[in-house]
């Protein structure tokens, strides 16, 4: 079976794990017997397998399809003291959350899967912030002026088959723009910056950003009390830690969706026997204000 190896996407990055697994699931949807693996010989790459054609087209024609009102993008009006605002983000008042859910299980129940998968993803009816709204999920990096699923938009409409190429098979396709900061190598501290970060010289791998987004329908997130607990993700408050499993075999999405639930023991033998040869592990910081980033990974073989 053909084998294509992604060089833009490195396995031990979160960006680059979350981008597989996206890539993986926009394969899926064209190739039935897509399968993703990662390499063992210390570059940690993502490959797949059973998926011929032109990659980088399909992702942009993934984006291109994904333009306008989809049923997973969530969108309130917000009142404030210069008027209202549509907001497109994940921290919604609790009615607009529970509204924006009913209409993705009612879409569920007609056949259609990828909104009530997203909305799993975004929140819980449980959770909430310091301010009452919906505590979102642990992906969730943007704060201040900053809209999470605004973002994603910008992301999704940048994306080219030219860039996508790039993206795909070469290491640096990064260019100016907004991101959703879950690249550990584009870390900034805002402690001491404005707090609208649009207006500060981003930049933006826009092509393997979409593709996180995509992925982000495998990590749902589940109430634990009062908490929002993300799958993938332990610890709370300024302890909270994303660790994922890297495997050599390539795997089908239904198993890759079973394996990010999994808990993986320390011995790399008993890692081993399940196919699993690393698992990495990045904490995610917080500033002051609120936003969000990945640090550089660890790689326990």
């Amino acid at each position: 079976m053909t084998r294509t190896i992604l060089d833009g996407l490195n396995g031990s990055s979160p960006l680059g794990f979350l981008g597989a697994l996206g890539l993986l699931r926009v394969a899926r949807a064209e190739h039935r017997d897509s399968r993703l693996g990662f390499l063992d010989d210390g570059t940690f790459r993502a490959f797949l397998e059973g998926v011929g054609g032109d990659l980088a087209l399909l992702v942009e024609t993934d984006a291109t399809a994904s333009a306008g009102k989809q049923p997973w993008r969530l969108e309130y009006t917000k009142v404030e003291k210069k008027g209202s605002k549509v907001v497109a983000d994940l921290k919604a008042p609790p009615e607009e959350f529970k509204k924006f859910l009913d209409t993705c299980v009612a879409l569920w129940r007609r056949g259609t899967s990828d909104p009530v998968a997203y909305a799993a993803a975004f929140g819980t009816t449980v959770a909430r912030d310091g301010k009452g709204n919906t505590k979102p999920t642990a992906f969730h990096f943007t704060a201040a002026q900053q809209q999470f699923l605004g973002t994603v938009e910008k992301i999704r409409a940048s994306v080219t088959r030219s860039w996508t190429e790039r993206a795909l098979f070469q290491r640096h396709a990064d260019e100016p723009g907004s991101n959703l900061r879950w690249d550990p190598a584009a870390e900034r501290n805002y402690a001491l910056m404005a707090s609208n970060p649009e207006a500060d010289r981003t930049s933006v791998n826009a092509p393997i950003e979409w593709l996180a987004f995509r992925a982000l329908a495998l990590f749902p997130t589940f109430p634990e009390g009062p908490r929002v607990t993300t799958t993938c993700v332990n610890g709370r408050g300024d302890d909270m830690r994303m660790t994922w499993p890297l495997w050599s075999t390539p795997i089908s999405l239904e198993a890759a969706r079973t394996i990010l639930h999994m808990l993986w023991p320390s011995s790399a033998r008993e890692r081993a026997g399940r196919g699993v040869f690393a698992v990495c592990s990045s904490k995610i910081r917080r500033t002051a204000q609120g936003f969000g980033n990945f640090a550089p990974a660890t790689v326990a073989s």
